[in-house]
């Protein structure tokens, strides 16, 4: 009966995530989220709206936290190479198609969480302790997505751009590099913040790797 209800669980959260990115497709394609002069209104929505669904979940439905909670450490942070997408900021930072503001902070953040991704999730995986890494990580990289969140509305071509003097941020409002700030960054907001409520098992973790050797 308990693995009937995780595996109902599974299937939710696999609908509800079908059905945030395609709602996100759609509503970039349609070219909804790029909307000069105006507040990022329905930008702003697809970013809190899965983060106080999630969150209220976590917090009311034992459900839910057991299946958030039986997710992979090692494949939270490895996810995260993702990330290298940060190559991409700097690069349309340097052909003039994002402001340097946002380019060069946000994709080198993106990049330096990349990096440490794989060899910090090979050592979760090999029960190594790395507690004070892991939290410093996580720590930075949430630091990183809200900041690119923040900065990229003050560039941007809205009524909140209040910072822009010359390029804007539009570049990430085009389809299909809207599903960057709509799906991905909610997201690994959501999953660094998790893996910052696990952090208790990379010492459990560890400890039972020292005690086997």
């Amino acid at each position: 009966m308990q693995n009937e209800s995780l595996r109902r669980m599974n299937t939710y959260v696999i609908v509800g995530v079908i059905v945030w990115v395609g709602s996100a497709l759609v509503a970039g394609w349609l070219g909804l989220f790029s909307q000069p002069g105006g507040p990022p209104t329905l930008l702003g929505l697809f970013i809190a709206l899965p983060i106080a669904v999630c969150t209220t979940l976590y917090l009311a439905s034992g459900r839910f936290r057991e299946f958030a909670h039986g997710i992979s450490l090692p494949l939270i942070v490895g996810a995260h190479l993702w990330r290298y997408v940060g190559l991409g900021f700097v690069m349309a930072w340097l052909f003039g198609k994002l402001p340097p503001q946002f380019g060069i902070p946000e994709g080198i953040g993106d990049i330096v969480a990349a990096v440490f991704a794989l060899p910090l999730a090979l050592a979760l995986y090999r029960g190594r302790p790395v507690r004070t890494s892991y939290v410093v990580w996580n720590i930075f990289g949430l630091v990183d997505l809200v900041s690119a969140i923040s900065v990229g509305v003050l560039y941007s071509q809205g009524s909140f751009g209040i910072l822009r003097t010359g390029v804007s941020t539009a570049l990430m409002t085009t389809f299909p590099v809207h599903l960057i700030p709509t799906f991905f960054v909610p997201l690994f907001i959501m999953l660094h913040v998790l893996a910052l409520l696990r952090r208790k098992e990379v010492e459990r973790a560890a400890g039972h790797a020292i005690v086997r050797n």
